[in-house]
């Protein structure tokens, strides 16, 4: 058949321009013969295969030369249309594109750049896994430049990668889980910088053998707890199996297992506790055992439960911020307002943030660390209820609307008032919240004198916080300003916030002065502070009752408002 077919080249050659034959040839090769990877990288070793559209090759006759630093150790003939070569590329062969010449019994066919040699390669140990199998594989890469948070590993359909950390520029570690119904065989690998791809071909591959695991039930309501049963498929479960519940991000601790009994190699129940905010929608199921683990893909559904609006909080807020710019020393003003009405997490998630201590009793200064920052922990966002498109804070001089808003990072509902001005804000006054109503929510109601409001306005007076105002820690610092009238049903502070000397850490001096219009702090305390630029604050502030809505078992609500200024100033 080969050399009818060369026959029929040669004939078809004659019949052209004279000199051409060559040329010809060449592209009847380049369309008969394909390679396969057809990139390789320096300093590695692999088997290239070699793809044929007629019955071509011939056992025992079939070379291969892939021109200068590429070592064709062997060349395997499976059959007419298949042959397979093991090549050596050396650390130091030309990059680029290079043509190749196949030697067929003798008769030598070019081929006009087929194979690129590049830099760059990787490879990955081990291998291969199984199908319903969770593995952990280090990836080497040779003249790579992998960056943390910038390279991602790409395994293809039905290879989940639960874990990935780039260790150096040329080693990284990934944890895969190869879904049960993945395709089986090779597939290739990808490590993506960007909008670049280097590709391990035939880099892993997926074993038919499947280690799998059935779970059930299959769906779940927010806010249930539910008793599951884990049926496994190959597996080996030790005494102690990790269960952890993911979604498309990774683990989310919406769905916590409460406990759970290992039955046998193949078999466990336990009982999981949903959060009334659990994510909607399908959950992957990871099993962790001894030095074994199972991704279970889709294991069961968390469906939407009806709020409970027998448990609602009211969250308000009315408050004036203030800014002195230091360049011009203008007074930048923000009046804001808002409302939510949220659905307290059940069961709760959430340690309360560090408690700090400050200034007290009145007319008494100090120096105090800043609480540190509570520990991250991963909690679902609550749910929040729809009281209508608006709300308003209706007072005795003024009405507030407040317009629906939902935020499109968590869904969650508010009501927030824009472009307000100080002529919204009516100093000593008692606002009611009045919702619109929502059929599927909040219906409407009316809270009489929730939202209060400072008694009086206030200025800072002296010194002009501007133009890098600078103190000296070793003399006393006062300050004046307007009384802001809050004694005694109010509250009036200041702060002058940096870094301490004594550790390092950030830190204040504060003071619950009586608002009489001045106060001092002295060089004792400004010296507790180090010499850098430091921000200073004040703040009037009111709380109101306790209230709740009528239908709701949370009666403990409480707004308050806040009337604060801040600064910047140098401390020397």
């Amino acid at each position: 058949m080969r050399a009818r077919m060369m026959g029929l080249g040669l004939l078809f050659v004659a019949a052209c321009t004279p000199g051409a034959a060559d040329s010809d040839a060449a592209v009847a090769g380049q369309s008969a013969f394909s390679f396969h990877p057809p990139v390789v990288g320096v300093g590695t070793t692999l088997n290239i295969t070699l793809s044929a559209a007629a019955s071509d090759f011939e056992f025992g006759e079939t070379n291969i030369d892939f021109g200068e630093g590429l070592v064709v150790d062997s060349v395997t003939v499976s059959d007419g249309y298949n042959a397979v070569a093991h090549v050596t590329v050396d650390p130091a062969a030309e990059l680029g594109n290079r043509d190749v010449t196949l030697n067929i019994s003798g008769e030598e066919i070019p081929l006009e750049e087929p194979l690129q040699v590049i830099a760059e390669s990787f490879r990955i140990e081990p291998a291969s896994a199984k199908m319903g199998e969770t593995v952990q594989v280090a990836i080497v890469g040779q003249s790579t430049h992998w960056t943390e948070g910038y390279t991602w590993p790409v395994f293809g359909e039905d290879v989940e990668i639960l874990d990935f950390d780039v260790l150096s520029e040329t080693l990284a570690a990934a944890r895969i889980a190869v879904h049960p119904n993945a395709f089986p065989g090779l597939r290739d690998v990808g490590m993506a910088d960007g909008p670049d791809v280097l590709t391990l071909y035939d880099g892993l591959m997926v074993d038919r053998a499947v280690v799998t695991a059935v779970f059930e039930p299959q769906e779940a309501y927010q806010g249930e707890s539910v008793e599951f049963t884990i049926h496994g498929v190959n597996t080996n479960f030790g005494d102690v199996v990790s269960v952890e519940f993911w979604d498309d991000s990774g683990p989310n601790a919406d769905v916590q297992p409460t406990d759970s009994t290992v039955l046998a190699a193949d078999e466990m129940y336990g009982t999981m506790q949903l959060s009334n905010a659990a994510r909607i929608g399908m959950r992957d199921v990871l099993l962790t055992y001894d030095d074994e683990s199972v991704f279970i893909p889709d294991a069961f559904e968390v469906l939407d439960a009806p709020p409970d609006l027998s448990n609602v909080y009211v969250g308000l807020a009315f408050d004036v911020y203030r800014e002195i710019d230091n360049e011009t020393g203008e007074l930048l003003e923000q009046v804001y307002a808002q409302a939510y009405f949220l659905i307290p997490l059940d069961p709760p998630c959430g340690s309360p943030p560090p408690s700090g201590s400050g200034p007290m009793p009145y007319d008494a200064n100090g120096v105090f660390p800043v609480p540190p920052e509570a520990e991250p922990e991963d909690c679902p966002n609550p749910e929040t209820v729809s009281a209508g498109d608006f709300v308003w804070f209706e007072g005795p001089e003024n009405v507030v609307t407040l317009t629906k808003e939902v935020v499109s990072a968590t869904g969650q509902i508010v009501y927030v008032a824009h472009d307000l001005t100080l002529s919204d804000y009516h100093f000593d006054t008692m606002y009611d919240l009045h919702t619109q109503g929502d059929p599927d929510g909040i219906p409407e109601v009316l809270l009489v004198d929730v939202q209060p409001t400072v008694p009086a306005d206030y200025y800072l007076t002296s010194p002009v916080f501007a133009n890098d105002l600078t103190v000296s820690r070793a003399e006393d610092f006062t300050y004046e300003w307007t009384p802001a009238q809050t004694y005694p049903d109010a509250i009036f502070g200041t702060q002058i916030s940096g870094t301490l000397v004594a550790d390092g850490e950030p830190g204040f001096a504060g003071s619950l002065p009586w608002d009489d219009g001045v106060h001092t702090y002295s060089s004792a305390e400004l010296s507790a502070l180090e010499g850098s630029q430091v921000s200073f604050g004040a703040v009037s502030a009111i709380e109101g009752p306790y209230f709740g809505l009528p239908f709701s078992t949370i009666q403990t609500c409480q707004s308050d408002s806040v009337l604060s200024t801040s600064a910047t100033m140098w401390l020397e």
